[in-house]
Formats: C-alpha cells, structure tokens, sequence
C-alpha cells in the first residue's frame, strides 16, 4: 500500500508539475539560443522586442530618468530603445553564441524564474570581444509561459548614450 501512495504522489506531482528543472533547463537553454540567434545575428528587434518582461521597460525607463535623457511615455520609451538598439546594430559586425554555459531554475511565491548563462563573441567596427552574460526568464503560468529580460539591452541603452555607437 505504502509503494502505492508513492507512486501517486509521484505521478500527481508530474502530472501538476510536468516539467521538471532539468526538461526546464534544457528548454530555456534553447529558447534563449534562438532568443539571441533572432535579436543580435538576424537583428529582428520588432519580433523578439514582444518576449520582454515589463521590469525591462521599467528598468530601462528609470535609467533613461537617471541620465536625464527624458521621462518617456510607454510608447516613446519603446521607440527610444529600439532608436539606440538600432545605433548598436549599426556598429555590429557579427555576433556570435560561443556557448550555453549553464541554467538555473528558482521559485520565487508564484513564479519560476530560469536564468541562462552564456558566452558570446561580437565584433563591433572590427573590435572583438568575448563576454558572459544572462538571460532571465520569468513565468507565472508554472512554465507553460516565459517573459525574458535581457540585461544586454540594457548595456547597449547605456553605451548608446555615452555616443559609443556613433
């Protein structure tokens, strides 16, 4: 009876629960090669602009403040970061995905939160660099879902602003 409760218990946890973090993982790590492969090689901002978690914009907005660049409305601010994603886009030669180096899954009250880690090379006016950075991944529909925040965006804003991308 025992070995029978625990295999429900098991198979009732799959079943409400039908990834497990590893499935996750593995699913994020392959999101987020696609993520980068469309915004940074294909440069297709409009599409994969729709995946941003709110907190981006809201964080992207502050920093604007901050910098006294303007307090944009919803609209104009959306316009300004594609305006100094473009400038980026402008400079960059290539990019490219070197490796996934990890993930890591972590529930925080209703939501789950995926971060991947990765290494990349990009080539702006012929210079070189390779870099490690995250993608972070929220979901409030226990996984069926993802918002992203891509803390890259957020270097381009600020490098745009200092004229790096003239």
């Amino acid at each position: 009876m025992k070995t029978i409760i625990v295999v429900f218990t098991l198979l009732t946890f799959n079943f409400l629960y039908p990834q497990n973090d590893t499935d996750m993982k593995n699913s994020l790590e392959k999101l987020s090669q696609k993520y980068l492969t469309e915004l940074y090689v294909n440069k297709k901002y409009d599409s994969v602009s729709k995946l941003w978690d709110n907190r981006l914009f809201i964080e992207l907005k502050s920093f604007y403040s901050k910098i006294k660049v303007g307090d944009f409305s919803d609209s104009d601010l959306a316009s300004k970061i594609k305006l100094d994603v473009t400038k980026y886009f402008n400079q960059l030669s290539t990019f490219q995905v070197d490796e996934i180096l990890g993930s890591e899954i972590e529930y925080d009250n209703k939501n789950i939160i995926g971060e991947v880690f990765y290494q990349f090379t990009e080539t702006l006016k012929n210079k070189s660099q390779t870099i490690r950075s995250m993608l972070i991944y929220i979901s409030s529909d226990n996984g069926k879902t993802w918002m992203l925040q891509d803390w890259k965006i957020k270097d381009i804003v600020d490098k745009a602003n200092k004229g790096l991308y003239e």
